[in-house]
């Protein structure tokens, strides 16, 4: 019917395109990503969240992308989720990381919008949303956090930068690049990266890149 928003991945095809990028989850975890991602296609009709709304595409590039930092457990503490955006990928982490506080910030307050509705919807207890722009004005009154994770849109080195004062001691950064990011930032990568894999998204969506920067002191 027109004017019907794109059917979004249902739990079975999640919980098959995980299972190729080597992540397992639950059922009742498949059905809260599904969930996320539903509403998120919904919401795209009326705010920019994302040009991908392919069920597949979904499940690849939004929800196993989100997912492919598990790898670099645990996750003990608090975890910033820096411009969340539609909430990937802090949305899927805090499903999966029930014990983990997971802040999502974003500059725009039509997403924190949807983001706050989507916790609503999922009842995710372990996750605060927060509108704000780092680094404009004051300090925002959140962390410390013990890991900050992004999809990077602007380099490693300003991000660690801008993002410092917000991390505990001993806490790290974990950067989700796609191809065209490491083609930009490969030159501002810090010397403090502790960790740096590449990985291939099923069903031969693309590669990425995950970068864990401890910062020294």
């Amino acid at each position: 019917m027109r004017g019907e928003p794109p059917p979004g991945p249902g739990p079975g095809l999640i919980r098959e395109v995980l299972a190729e990028a080597g992540i397992t989850v639950s059922a009742m975890e498949a059905e809260r990503l599904s969930v996320h991602a539903a509403e998120m296609l919904r919401w795209n009709r009326s705010i920019r969240l994302t040009a991908i709304t392919d069920p597949v595409e979904v499940a690849a590039k939004h929800v196993a992308d989100s997912l492919l930092p598990l790898r670099f457990a645990p996750f003990p503490g608090r975890l910033l989720d820096f411009g969340s955006g539609a909430g990937y990928p802090g949305i899927p982490l805090a499903i999966c990381l029930p014990g983990t506080r997971v802040t999502l910030v974003d500059a725009s307050a039509k997403k924190c919008a949807f983001l706050s509705r989507v916790r609503g919807l999922l009842g995710l207890p372990n996750v605060a949303v927060v509108h704000g722009r780092v680094g404009k004005g004051p300090r925002l009154p959140i962390g410390p956090f013990d890991h900050i994770v992004t999809r990077a849109t602007a380099p490693p080195q300003e991000t660690v930068t801008l993002l410092a004062p917000y991390l505990a001691p001993g806490g790290r950064f974990l950067f989700l690049l796609g191809p065209s990011a490491r083609a930009r930032h490969v030159a501002g990568i810090p010397e403090a990266v502790t960790r740096r894999e590449p990985f291939r998204l099923p069903r031969g969506m693309g590669d990425r890149e995950i970068l864990e920067i401890e910062p020294a002191g």
